[in-house]
C-alpha cells in the first residue's frame, strides 16, 4: 500500500466529507443509523433498551467529543493502539480488530485523529478456545493514519506521566485503556450477577502503579491476577459499579459501554433479574467457531453499516496475507 502523504489525506478527507453530506441529504444516512445497523446485526433490539431508558447509541456522541490532546488517547495507545514512528518527521497511528462492534468504534475513534486509511488481513486466530468446529481465519480490519510529528502529542509519554492528571484526566485515560484492551463483563453467581472490569497488560509493574493510582485518587480498590501472558488490574462488584460511574461519561466502546449500562440497571434495581438477562444475552460472545455474529465479521459490518468507507481509494478491496497471528 502507498505512504499517504499529508496533500492526499486531506484531499481523501473533503471527498469522505462531501460523500457523507450527500449520504445524510438524499438517503438520511447518519451515525445513528450505522449503529442501529451494528446493533441489529449483533442480535440487540435497540427499541426495547430506549422504552427502559438505555441509550445503545451514547458512545457515538462520546467519540464526538474527542479531542487528539484528550487523556483518552493517551489510554487507547496504552491499550491497543500502537504508534510508531516511520520517519523522523512522523508517526504512524494505526489499530485493528475483528469484532463487529469494535470496528466501528476503531473506525470513529480514528477519525477523531484523522481521516484514516483502511487495511483488510487475513489473520489466524490462535488465542480462542472454541467448542465446535475448527478454529476460523478472519479479516483484520486495520485503520491507520500518517501524522506530523508536530501533530501528535502523546508519542515517548510512558504510565509515569498519569501521575500529573487530575481526576477528570485520570478518569479519561481510563476510558481509553478500557475502551482499547480492557473487559467489562457480568458472571452469574448463586446470588445473582457479579459486574468486572478488567485492565490487561504484560507490564506488572504499569499494572501496580495503577493500582496504586486509582486507590489514591478514585478510593476504588482493585487486585491484580498474574499469569505467563497478560496479566489483569480487576476490579470487581461494588468496586467495578463505583468505577464504572466514573468512567460513564467517558466509555465509548459500544460493546462495553452497553454491558456497563445494562448491569448499572440491574444494581440499581431498575431491572429485574429476567429483563436484565433478556438485555445481556445477546451482548455475550459465543465460542462455537463462526456463529457468533459478534466475533469475526467486522469487514462485514465496515461496508455494511458505515457506508462512506468505500471511498478509502481501493483499500477495502485489498485483502493481504497473513502477517501474524492475534495473540
Amino acid at each position: 500500500m502507498a505512504p499517504q502523504t499529508h496533500n492526499h489525506g486531506a484531499g481523501r478527507s473533503r471527498l469522505v466529507e462531501e460523500i457523507e453530506v450527500m449520504l445524510r441529504k438524499e438517503f438520511g444516512w447518519n451515525e445513528v443509523v450505522m449503529s442501529e445497523r451494528m446493533w441489529r446485526f449483533i442480535g440487540v433490539n435497540t427499541e426495547e433498551l430506549l422504552n427502559y431508558g438505555i441509550n445503545p447509541h451514547e458512545w457515538i456522541e462520546i467519540l464526538r467529543h474527542l479531542s487528539i490532546s484528550n487523556t483518552y488517547m493517551l489510554g487507547a495507545v496504552h491499550g491497543d493502539v500502537f504508534v510508531r514512528p516511520t520517519s523522523p518527521s512522523w508517526y504512524e497511528v494505526s489499530t485493528g480488530t475483528t469484532s463487529s462492534s469494535g470496528v466501528l468504534y476503531f473506525e470513529r475513534f480514528m477519525r477523531r485523529i484523522k481521516m484514516p486509511s483502511v487495511e483488510l488481513t487475513w489473520r489466524k486466530m490462535r488465542s480462542v478456545k472454541f467448542t465446535t468446529g475448527e478454529k476460523p481465519d478472519a479479516i483484520c480490519v486495520k485503520f491507520y493514519v500518517k501524522l506530523r510529528k508536530s501533530e501528535w502529542p502523546w508519542y515517548g509519554k510512558g504510565y509515569e506521566t498519569i501521575s500529573s492528571f487530575n481526576t477528570s484526566g485520570l478518569l479519561r485515560y481510563l476510558a481509553g485503556l478500557v475502551d482499547t484492551d480492557g473487559i467489562v463483563t457480568s458472571e452469574k453467581q448463586p446470588y445473582g450477577y457479579r459486574f468486572e472490569i478488567d485492565i490487561t497488560s504484560a507490564n506488572i509493574e504499569f499494572l501496580e502503579f495503577l493500582k496504586n493510582m486509582v486507590y489514591e485518587r478514585l478510593g476504588i480498590t482493585g487486585s491484580i491476577k498474574k499469569s505467563k501472558g497478560d496479566s489483569r488490574l480487576r476490579f470487581r462488584s461494588l468496586q467495578a459499579v463505583q468505577l464504572y460511574e466514573g468512567l460513564q461519561q467517558y466509555l465509548a466502546h459500544p460493546m462495553k459501554r452497553l454491558r456497563a449500562e445494562v448491569y448499572l440497571r440491574y444494581y440499581n434495581k431498575e431491572l429485574t433479574i429476567r429483563e436484565f438477562e433478556h438485555f445481556y444475552e445477546p451482548l455475550k460472545y459465543d465460542n462455537d467457531g463462526n456463529n457468533d455474529p459478534k466475533r469475526y465479521h467486522a469487514a462485514d459490518m465496515l461496508t455494511q453499516a458505515a457506508p462512506q468507507t468505500h471511498t478509502h481509494g481501493d483499500t477495502l478491496s485489498r485483502i493481504h496475507s497473513p502477517v501474524k497471528s492475534l495473540s
